[in-house]
Parts: C-alpha cells; sequence; structure tokens
C-alpha cells in the first residue's frame, strides 16, 4: 500500500487595521482602472458566492459566537492546491470553490490579475497579499506545480525540516512578518510527521477612513448581546454625509477608506427586535445586495469601537461545502503535485483573523463635525445606531471582492 502524505493548508491568515497610521501611497488610479479592465469577473463571483457560503457554515458551527473569515484568502490558498488535485478530487474542490466550469488557465490568469489589483491601493489604504509554500526536505514536489503558484500566486517555495523542533518557529516567523505582528503563530506545535508541503496564504489590509471618527466625540455606550443583556462599549460616534440604505428588516452604510475610496467597510444592522437570522439568510441568498449602490444621506451613526480575533480549523466545514475527498487518505488524488509516491491528502486547514476597528483616518477629513451627536435629528436625517449583533464586510468596490467577512455578536468578548 502507498503511504499516505498529508497537506496542512494554513489558509486565510491575515489581519485587517482599520484607521491605523497613513501608508504610502501604492499606486495611481489609471495604473488600477488599467488592471481592472483586464480582471475575467469570473474569478471574483467564485471567490463571492464561496464566501457566502464559507460564512454561512461557520456561523451554523458557531452561531453564537464572533465570526470573522477571508473569503478572497481562504479561496487563494485552496486554490494554490488546487493547481496540484486531478480527476474527481479536483471536481469536488471545483464545486466547493464554485469554480466549476472554469479552465485551470484561466482561473490561474485571473487569479494573479486579482490578485495585482488588490495590491494596488491609493493614499490612505495599504493591502498586501503574500503565499508560500513550505516543502518536505529531500520530497522533490513536480516543478509545473510550484511553477505555476510562483507565476501567478508570487508564492515563495522554501524547503524545510518539518521534524526539526524549529520549523514551527520558523513558519510562525513567516506569518508575523506579512501580518505585520498582528497574528504571530498559525503552527503551535512541531507539524505532523508526516506532513509533505505547508500551504500559506497571508493578507495584511490598512486602511484609514476617508472620513475619521472624532475620538473626542468617542463615550461609553451599551450593546445588547442579546435580549435583555447588555454591556458597556465605546460607541464612536460621526455625522454627515453616508451612502446609507434602509429596507425592511435592516439599515445599511457603506464607509470608504482613502483617497481613492476603492475599498469600503459595509455594515448591516437589523431591525431591533428582530435579530440577525433573517438579515444573515438574506445576505447569503442575494449577492447582489453586496454592490447595490447605496443613495447618498445625511445621518448620524453610532459605532462600536472594537478588536476582535478569530481562528480555527476549516476542516469540518470545508468538508460539509464539499470538499471532502480532499481531505480523505483513500481517494484524495493530489498526484499533480507530487509523484506517486508519497500520495497527499489535505489533513488541516488552519484560519486565523485580526480586526481593529477605531476612530482615526485621514489627516485631511479630520475636520468632520459630531456637532449632532446626542440631540433628535431633523425628520430627513437617520439615525442609525450599531448597538446590537451586525454584520459586516470589507470590500474592494471596482471588482466587488468580499476580502473580510463577519459577524459581530460581541463587540468585547
Amino acid at each position: 500500500m502507498l503511504k499516505k502524505w498529508v497537506l496542512p493548508v494554513m489558509a486565510a491568515v491575515l489581519a485587517l487595521c482599520s484607521g491605523c497610521s497613513e501608508p504610502a501611497a501604492r499606486s495611481t488610479l489609471a495604473e488600477r482602472s488599467y488592471k481592472a479592465s483586464e480582471l475575467d469577473s469570473r474569478i471574483v463571483q467564485a471567490s463571492n458566492a464561496f464566501g457566502l457560503r464559507l460564512h454561512q457554515a461557520t456561523v451554523a458551527a458557531k452561531p453564537d459566537a464572533n465570526v470573522f473569515v477571508s473569503p478572497a484568502s481562504v479561496s487563494m490558498a485552496l486554490t494554490m492546491a488546487y493547481n496540484g488535485a486531478a480527476d474527481s478530487t479536483r471536481e469536488a474542490m471545483a464545486k466547493a470553490l464554485e469554480l466549476q466550469g472554469l479552465p485551470i488557465d484561466d482561473i490561474n490568469r485571473a487569479g494573479k490579475v486579482w490578485r495585482d489589483l488588490l495590491e494596488h491601493q491609493g493614499a490612505g489604504v495599504q493591502l498586501t497579499i503574500a503565499n508560500s509554500i513550505w516543502t518536505r526536505k529531500g520530497k522533490p514536489l513536480l516543478e509545473g506545480f510550484l511553477q505555476k503558484n510562483r507565476e501567478y500566486y508570487g508564492a515563495e517555495v522554501i524547503p524545510i525540516d518539518f521534524a526539526s523542533s524549529r520549523a514551527a518557529g520558523t513558519i510562525n516567523s513567516w506569518v508575523k512578518k506579512h501580518t505585520n505582528g498582528k497574528i504571530e503563530r498559525i503552527v503551535d506545535d512541531r507539524p505532523d510527521g508526516q506532513t509533505m508541503l505547508m500551504l500559506v496564504n497571508a493578507i495584511w489590509f490598512k486602511g484609514q477612513w476617508t472620513r475619521p471618527f472624532n475620538e473626542s466625540a468617542t463615550a461609553p455606550g451599551s450593546f445588547f448581546t442579546s435580549p435583555g443583556a447588555s454591556r458597556q462599549v465605546p460607541m464612536m460616534v460621526q455625522s454627515g454625509s453616508f451612502e446609507y440604505m434602509q429596507e425592511a428588516g435592516f439599515q445599511a452604510v457603506r464607509l470608504p477608506y482613502g483617497d481613492e475610496r476603492n475599498m469600503a467597510m459595509l455594515l448591516f444592522l437589523p431591525e431591533e427586535g428582530t435579530g440577525l437570522d433573517g438579515l444573515q439568510s438574506k445576505l447569503w441568498t442575494d449577492a447582489e445586495l453586496w454592490n447595490r449602490p447605496f443613495p447618498t444621506q445625511q445621518g448620524v451613526l453610532e459605532l462600536p469601537r472594537f478588536k476582535l480575533e478569530y481562528g480555527g480549523r476549516l476542516n469540518e466545514t470545508l468538508q460539509a461545502l464539499g470538499m471532502g475527498e480532499a481531505f480523505d487518505p483513500q481517494k484524495a488524488d493530489f498526484s499533480g503535485m507530487a509523484p506517486v509516491p508519497p500520495r497527499l491528502a489535505i489533513n488541516e486547514v488552519i484560519h486565523k483573523t485580526y480586526v481593529d476597528v477605531n476612530e482615526r483616518g485621514t489627516e485631511a477629513a479630520a475636520v468632520t463635525s459630531v456637532g449632532m451627536a446626542g440631540s433628535a435629528p431633523p425628520k430627513n436625517v437617520f439615525k442609525m445606531t450599531v448597538n446590537r449583533p451586525f454584520v459586516m464586510a470589507i470590500q474592494d468596490r471596482e471588482t466587488g471582492s468580499l476580502l473580510f467577512l463577519g459577524t459581530v455578536r460581541d463587540p468585547v468578548s
């Protein structure tokens, strides 16, 4: 019998810091628009569709917890592995990742353009994507597999002795570097003795609000984690002109980052007394809602300042989405990665995230008034108080990419 080696995929290792110190501009708007014209939108649609199902499955597994996932990052990491999958394993992964009917060459070319586009942000926003393939010393992988991931995903190929006591520390150092120190560990112990290779994806985002919140206006406020249960949180407040929408059952607002406003946070708040279930079901099934233009309206927004860390194994979640064969040592076929023997199967997908949402933003927009806070707004001015569980996302507006997607039930847990 052929020995079955294992493939850990450290997917979606990311850090998100909103409202941090100002980064340098990374590109011009013209450069970004040129890249956007080359993007095959099917790859974004696939990532978003996969991401909504991933968020739904994760919420189902942890119905009372905060959830924060990155559809883009998980799909990128698994697409690197997809390049080595064959036959029915590839079909199962394609179905789970919403890639059915897309030739692998089209997927890879679109993935490269997509990654380059996302990393081209203007002043006030910085987003970096890093991929790495850690290979077992003395166990060569197929050069075609490695070359595709180098060329299209910018992957570093790093030989390592997984049996060494230093292996975990070396991998964790790479993760810490590429998340700007926000995530320090992805490997807690020495990797499994049968580990053949490890795929790691890291995304780090740092964005300043186009219009910051006034720190002096932040004050304690009640956040209702459930009916009859509340806790005090620092509540930021801002008034002015917002991209805002109100429909039956919910309010929504879009808050842009940076000078060019290419990136934005989306906030969806269920109507008071209705809970999250109905709103989340609508968001999971109506993909167009995420890209719908919001009319501009005057109003007052109150939003908790919060910092969250999220992490865990995605094995069961991905298997529930149809990727079970890739985890099955008896059925998985990753013969596009390595000669047979060895045979490979995914044994672990780890996902860690970090998000920090606070008042800070670009200096040029720091004059925004908060004079309406604490007073009754005029009838033609909305008020949106995010004082109960809500859904949030970080979206690249030009492509519609859902980079980060979460449910916040307790901003101080």
